[in-house]
Order: C-alpha cells, then sequence, then structure tokens
C-alpha cells in the first residue's frame, strides 16, 4: 500500500498534489483530511495549508501478490510471485505461486505444507482487512504444485487404508495430521459405500480413523 502526505492552499490542491506524487487518478485513491486550511489575519499572518493523507486503494489480487512478494523478502528467500487464477474446485479466487530456487522449497513449503498454510493465511488476512462491504477474496498459496501433489498422495494413502479397512474387516487409523489433510481425506472418501470416516485425537495430534461398513454396522447392532 502507497501512502503520501501533501500540504496545499485548499484540500483540493493537497489532494491533486498527492495523486501527482502517487501517479494515480482519484478514483484509485483514498483520501483522509489531516488539517483544514485555515486563512490568516488579512490573509497574511496565522495561515495554515491544507494536509491530507492519500492512499493508493490497490485491488486485493495485487495486495496480496505485493505484501507476500514483501513477506518472502523479509525471510531472507530469494523469491517471486505469479498471480494465477484459483483452479474451479478449490474455492478460492485466486492463486499466488511462489517460484524460488529448489533449494529453498523446504523452507517455503514447511513440514505437511505448514508454512505454505501461514503464508496463506496472512495474505489472505492482508488482502481482505478493507473489504468489509465488497466481500471476502481468497486466495491459495502454493509452491512447485506441492498442494496438488499432496492432495494426489493423501487420496493414494486413502485408498490404500480404505482397501486395508475393507479387507481386515478392521478399523485403520492414520497418522495424525492437519485439518486440511484430514478434510482432502474426509472428502475424497466420501464417494465409497464401503467405509465411513471419522477424526480422533486432540490438536495437533488429531488423526482420521477409518472404519469399513460392516465394522460400523456391527458396532451398531450391539448398541
Amino acid at each position: 500500500m502507497k501512502r503520501v502526505i501533501a500540504t496545499g492552499k485548499t484540500v483540493e490542491d493537497a489532494v491533486t498534489s498527492a495523486l501527482v506524487r502517487l501517479g494515480v487518478t482519484r478514483s484509485q485513491a483514498s483520501v483522509r483530511v489531516i488539517r483544514e486550511p485555515v486563512k490568516g489575519l488579512f490573509g497574511l499572518i496565522g495561515g495554515r495549508d491544507a494536509e491530507v493523507e492519500v492512499t493508493v486503494v490497490l485491488p486485493p489480487e495485487e495486495a496480496a501478490k505485493q505484501f507476500l512478494a514483501e513477506l518472502l523478502r523479509q525471510m531472507g528467500l530469494d523469491a517471486s510471485v505469479k498471480l494465477h487464477p484459483a483452479p474451479s474446485d478449490s474455492g478460492a479466487h485466486f492463486a499466488l505461486e511462489v517460484v524460488c530456487a529448489e533449494s529453498a522449497l523446504p523452507f517455503v513449503i514447511g513440514r505437511h505444507g505448514s508454512t505454505l498454510d501461514a503464508l496463506q493465511y496472512l495474505v489472505n488476512v492482508v488482502a481482505n482487512r478493507e473489504r468489509v462491504q465488497e466481500g471476502y477474496v481468497r486466495f491459495i498459496v502454493d509452491a512447485a504444485d506441492y498442494r496438488r501433489r499432496r492432495r494426489q498422495g493423501l487420496c493414494e494413502l486413502a485408498d490404500r487404508a480404505a482397501s486395508r479397512a475393507v479387507r481386515t474387516r478392521r478399523s485403520v487409523s492414520l497418522q495424525s495430521m492437519p485439518a486440511a489433510d484430514r478434510k482432502v481425506i474426509h472428502t475424497y472418501l466420501q464417494q465409497r459405500s464401503d467405509v465411513t470416516t471419522t477424526s480422533e485425537g486432540v490438536e495437533p495430534n488429531r488423526k482420521v480413523v477409518i472404519v469399513p461398513v460392516v465394522e460400523h454396522r456391527d458396532r451398531a447392532g450391539e448398541r
């Protein structure tokens, strides 16, 4: 966000001065009057110019992109940010892709995507903090196609665990994982009629349990 404080004989003069310095039009800016002009005695003594603060109102996608790039810089990472439309099934409006050297990816992604999730949370907060009336714009932050690969891996894990549960007629507990990963597995296995899923445990050790339908029915019968 760009902000300039300017003065002028009138409020409009001060605003015009600020707009010229920022290189934007009036419709792209937000104006706050800090001080109204005061005429001096006989027009000479004690006069005071108007003072305004003019802020450039960036579109949410541009604000998100600039914020993420600056955040990565402050993390000491040599990375750039690309803006794309989000995948249609993601529930988001835009995707921000972090482009960096392969050696930096572990720092950008984090364990099970924890750093990406933290960056994504901050990006969404900053980009939407002044959009009370305009509606929430959701962003996904990704790097090296991690989220798609992670989702694919989770679905493959879910398939293997579900097949084992059906074969052994016993519940299968997966390793503890973040809520977002658990949601992927719950949603993915809803398409199957031979298993159900639940979550057990307390964060951060909460895990998905896959229950074969036959066991679920047996338990219901026992009650």
